[in-house]
Order: structure tokens, then sequence, then C-alpha cells
């Protein structure tokens, strides 16, 4: 474990290889449950139970800090005076932000300035994974910008829909999915690379036992459960504003309640490639990883030195 140094605070970093671990995952045991009906149910919850106690003995004050400043964010972002009255139909763009009033005015930048906080926290805890939390970040607002088509000459979407005029939202939400599974595929292969790497054993069966201790599918079903409920917050904040009279206070109640779900996911999401993989690693699909080798074999090729002439 290190500490990065962030504005005079440290923010804790966590060595992620599994030898440094407390426990592994073949010593967590479960009872059998109902909802065991096939084997692959049982190995997620497995997973899950392992996932769960070990980011509960890696939780601190920052992530606390994290989760608050999203929370934060989404409070201040939803409960709007504006948003409660409809705002103005006819008015969109810079001209509706001049006529905000000024305690909703407040409120957006301060819902930003959340935001912001809250991701910058996510890079510095989570190093390896800070590109992927900027693309986990836009997926989310992608969805968000989907139902926005959706809605845009539908009000009651998806009841009543035309698709003749969906191709917007299904073109934005299809984009998120493949990040999405371009995001998933990275860690896969990341994972691979690393067993292949830091527990290459002669015998397969250890190798077998490496891969099973750093199985995926806990964390693959944790991605799709925060993919889920964006969209259900995105449609349902959608759906609230584009009715404009404020009657679905439903559909607030249900954005605010699944955005919020959504945010210990999200860390979720990012903190496990991390523990996994370790803080030197780089999460990157093999292909990239091909692509990189071949450039620098090329440049080392082509290298000249500055006093030669070259042509």
């Amino acid at each position: 474990m290190y500490r990065l140094v962030m504005d005079g605070a440290e923010i804790a970093t966590h060595e992620a290889s599994h030898d440094a671990l407390p426990f592994r995952l073949s010593d967590v045991e479960l009872k059998p449950l109902f909802v065991d009906v096939h084997p692959l149910i049982t190995d997620i919850r497995q997973e899950l139970t392992f996932q769960w106690k070990l980011l509960r003995s890696d939780w601190n004050q920052q992530y606390t800090l994290a989760v608050g400043s999203a929370v934060l964010a989404i409070l201040l972002g939803a409960l709007n005076a504006d948003i409660f009255s409809g705002g103005n139909a006819k008015i969109a763009g810079l001209e509706g932000l001049q006529i905000a009033g000024s305690t909703a005015y407040f409120q957006m930048i301060l819902s930003v300035l959340c935001w912001g906080w809250f991701v910058y926290m996510l890079i510095q805890m989570f190093p390896i994974m800070r590109t992927h939390t900027i693309t986990l970040m836009l997926i989310w607002g992608g969805f968000g910008i989907a139902q926005i088509y959706f809605h845009t000459n539908n009000k009651d979407f998806p009841f009543g829909f035309d698709l003749s005029v969906m191709m917007g939202g299904f073109l934005v939400t299809l984009v998120c999915i493949f990040f999405l599974n371009f995001f998933i595929k990275a860690v896969r292969e990341t994972r691979d690379l690393h067993v292949e790497t830091n527990h290459l054993h002669e015998d397969v069966r250890v190798m077998e036992v490496a891969m099973r201790e750093h199985s995926l599918r806990g964390w693959v079903f944790i991605c799709i459960s925060w993919t889920a409920l964006t969209m259900i917050s995105a449609w349902s904040g959608t759906h609230y504003i584009a009715e404009r009279t404020g009657a679905r206070t439903w559909a607030l109640v249900l954005h605010i309640l699944f955005a919020i779900i959504t945010i210990p996911l999200l860390i979720w999401t990012i903190w496990f490639p991390q523990k996994m993989l370790g803080t030197d690693a780089k999460v990157r699909t093999k292909a990239a990883v091909v692509a990189e080798e071949d450039l620098l074999r090329k440049a080392s090729a082509l290298e000249v030195s500055p006093d030669e002439e070259a042509w």
C-alpha cells in the first residue's frame, strides 16, 4: 500500500496483489440457497461475497467522502425549483441559464463542482483506472442524452414509441454499450496477462486455480447491474422533466434513488480491477498491447542519432 497526497490530505491507494490479500476467493464458503438453481449463480454469489468482504476491509474515509460528494451532486441537481416548475419550454441553451433563478443557478454550479470533486477523488484513489473512470462517467452521461432523444417527440416513452423518431437515442445507447463492452474486455484481457505473467506455473492445474482465483464473473455482474440502474435512473429523470407539470413525482423519486445506488456500484466497478491487478498494471486490451509493442519496435528500428542526417 502507498499513499497519494491531494491538497495536503493523504488518499490511500491499495496494493492489489492477490498474494497480499487477507483471504482468498476459495476461502469463502456459502450456505446453499433456493436461488442456487445453477452452478453459475453459486459462483457469482461466492465472488460477490468475496469482493464485498474485501471492499469492506478497504473502505475508509476517502471512499465515504467520494460517495458523499456524488450524492450531494445528485441532490443539488435534482431538487431544483426550476425543475419542479417545469421551466420554460420556449427557451433553451444559454438563454435558459440566464433567466434561471439565482438559487437554481447556484445549485447547478455546486452540483458541477461536486461531480468534478468526485471524479478527481476516484482518479487519485484508483490510478490505473483513470481513463476508464472518465469513460464510465461519459457512458452514464450518454445514457442520459439517449433518454433525451427518446423523450423529445414522445414524453411518455417507452409507451407509444415510434421507431422512426428513435434512431438518435438508439445510436447513442449503442455507442455507450460498445464502450462498456470494450472496458470489460480490457479488464478481462489484462487479467489474463496478469495471471500468465505473475502466476505462471508448469502445472496446468495450478494455472487453472490461479485463473479461478482471479475470476471476473461477479465483477461483470456488478458492471451489468450498474449499467441497468444508470439507464433506469436516466429514464426516470428524463420522464419526470418531459412531462413539465411536475405531476410525475414518482419518477423524480426513482431517479434520485437509483442514481444514489449507482454511486457505490460505480466505485465497486473501478475498485476491484485495481485490487486484483495491482497499482503497476495497465488496463488494456491485447490488441492495444500488441500495437504498442509494434510501435516501439518500429521506433527502435528507425531511431537516428541527433548528429546524423536522415535522408
